[in-house]
C-alpha cells in the first residue's frame, strides 16, 4: 500500500469563526480517507484544536499569552515543517492578509504551499483602509508567494484570477455545514393568516460595515413604515453595531414595531423560527448561514455576490446596498407557496452542491487536483470521484 502523505493545515488565529468549521470539516473529511493524513497545527487552547479530530493535532502554537512573539511563532512553524515533512501545507487565512509571514517562512523553505481564504475580492472593494495600496501589494507581490490558491467558489476564483494575477493555480473547495445541521427536520412552511407579518431573519455578527446592517437601518428608518408593514425582521447576534440598534429602536417606538434584537442563539433555532432569511452585506465568502437555510427548508434574500450567486436564484437577489429592491423581494414572498417552491428548490441545491455527500466529493477532487498539478504521487491521484451535479436554480 502507498503510504499516506501527510498535509499540514496552519491556522494561528486564535478566534473561530466560519472559515474554521469549514477548515474542521475538510481537516475530518481527510482524516477518514487513505489518500491524505492531515495534521493541524493551531493556536494552544484554541476552539479549532480543542474540536480537531486527536489524531490530526500537531504540536500546537504557544499559547498567545507566553509571549513568544511571531518569531518564536514562526521558528515553531518551520520545525513542526521539518519534522513531518508534509507533502504541502495549507495555510487558512479568515482575511489574505492574515497570515503574511507564516506564508512567505513557508515558500522560503520551499515547501508547497496553499493559501485557502474565504475571500478573494479586492481591499478596496470591501471597504478596507488603504484598500488600494493592498490591492498593489497583493497584486505586484503577494499573489506570486503562494504556490497555489483555495477559493470557495469558481466566480471568486475567476475574480482574483482578473484581478490580483496570482502565479499559481487557484483551486475551488466549496463550503458545507455541519452534518448535525444537514439531518435536522425542516422548518415547517407556515400558511398564510391576516394580520400575520413575514418573519424576516438578519442573523449573525451584528457589524455595520461588512453585514451591511447600517444600510438596513437606514432605510428602514427613512421608509415609510407603511412600506414594511406586512414585514417583521428578527435582528439576531451581538457585536460592535448593537448599541447603533439599541438607539435607534430606543428613539423610533413605530420602527421598534417592525424590527427585533435579540441575543444570539443558534441558526438552527432561530431559522425555525423564520419565514425567510435576510442576508444585507456589502461582501461575503459563501454564506454559511444561506447554506444553513437552504439545508433547513427557509427561501434566502441576498445580495447578488460571487458566494451567493451559484446557490439563490436571482429572483432573490438584489444589487448590494439597494434596500429597496431586498424589501420588493421579501414582500414578495408573503404567499407560503412561493416561499415553498423556493425552500424545494434551495433544498435541492444545497444536497447537490453543498450537502456531506457533495462536500465529499469537492475534497477527493481537489486532492487529486493538487497532486496531479504538483506532479506528488499519491493514491489521491487514482482517486477523482464524480464530477458534481450542477443544481437548475429557478428564475422567479
Amino acid at each position: 500500500m502507498t503510504q499516506r502523505g501527510t498535509w499540514l493545515f496552519v491556522d494561528a488565529s486564535p478566534f473561530f469563526g466560519g472559515h474554521e468549521v469549514m477548515l474542521l470539516r475538510w481537516i475530518e473529511e481527510l482524516a477518514q480517507t487513505d489518500d491524505v493524513q492531515p495534521k493541524l497545527l493551531a493556536r494552544a487552547g484554541s476552539r479549532l484544536l480543542s474540536q480537531a479530530p486527536e489524531s490530526t493535532r500537531s504540536q500546537p502554537f504557544p499559547h498567545a499569552a507566553g509571549g513568544v512573539g511571531l518569531i518564536g511563532e514562526l521558528r515553531w512553524l518551520r520545525r513542526r515543517v521539518a519534522a513531518l515533512q508534509p507533502e504541502c501545507v495549507v495555510v487558512a487565512s479568515g482575511a489574505m492578509g492574515a497570515h503574511i509571514p507564516h506564508v512567505l517562512l513557508l515558500r522560503a523553505l520551499g515547501v508547497r504551499v496553499l493559501l485557502y481564504v474565504p475571500m478573494l475580492g479586492t481591499f478596496a472593494s470591501m471597504g478596507y483602509r488603504q484598500g488600494i495600496w493592498k490591492d498593489r501589494f497583493v497584486r505586484w507581490f503577494y499573489a506570486k508567494v503562494p504556490r497555489g490558491w483555495v477559493a470557495i467558489t469558481e466566480g471568486q476564483a475567476r475574480e482574483f484570477q482578473h484581478w490580483a494575477r496570482p502565479t499559481g493555480r487557484i483551486f475551488v473547495l466549496p463550503n458545507t455545514i455541519s452534518a448535525e445541521l444537514e439531518h435536522a427536520p425542516r422548518v415547517a412552511m407556515r400558511g398564510p393568516a391576516a394580520g400575520r407579518p413575514l418573519r424576516v431573519l438578519v442573523l449573525g455578527r451584528l457589524d455595520a460595515h461588512q453585514k451591511g446592517l447600517d444600510m438596513l437601518l437606514g432605510h428602514l428608518m427613512q421608509a415609510d413604515p407603511a412600506r414594511f408593514a406586512g414585514l417583521h425582521f428578527s435582528l439576531v447576534g451581538d457585536g460592535p453595531y448593537q448599541p447603533d440598534i439599541e438607539s435607534a429602536l430606543a428613539a423610533r417606538p413605530e420602527l421598534a414595531r417592525h424590527v427585533t434584537l435579540r441575543p444570539w442563539m443558534s441558526a438552527q433555532t432561530a431559522l425555525a423560527e423564520s419565514d425567510v432569511l435576510l442576508l444585507c452585506s456589502r461582501y461575503e465568502g459563501v454564506p454559511l448561514v444561506m447554506l444553513e437555510a437552504m439545508a433547513l427548508g427557509v427561501p434566502v434574500v441576498c445580495p447578488d455576490l460571487p458566494g451567493t450567486q451559484p446557490y439563490v436564484p436571482a429572483s432573490c437577489r438584489f444589487a448590494i446596498g439597494d434596500m429597496a429592491a431586498a424589501l420588493t423581494l421579501l414582500i414578495a414572498l408573503r404567499p407560503a407557496e412561493r416561499r415553498a417552491a423556493l425552500a424545494d428548490a434551495g433544498r435541492t441545491a444545497f444536497e447537490l452542491t453543498a450537502s456531506g455527500q457533495a462536500f465529499r466529493g469537492h475534497v477527493r477532487r481537489l486532492v487529486h487536483a493538487v497532486r496531479e498539478h504538483f506532479h506528488i504521487v499519491g493514491q489521491g491521484a487514482a482517486q477523482e470521484g464524480p464530477a458534481p451535479l450542477q443544481p437548475k436554480l429557478p428564475e422567479n
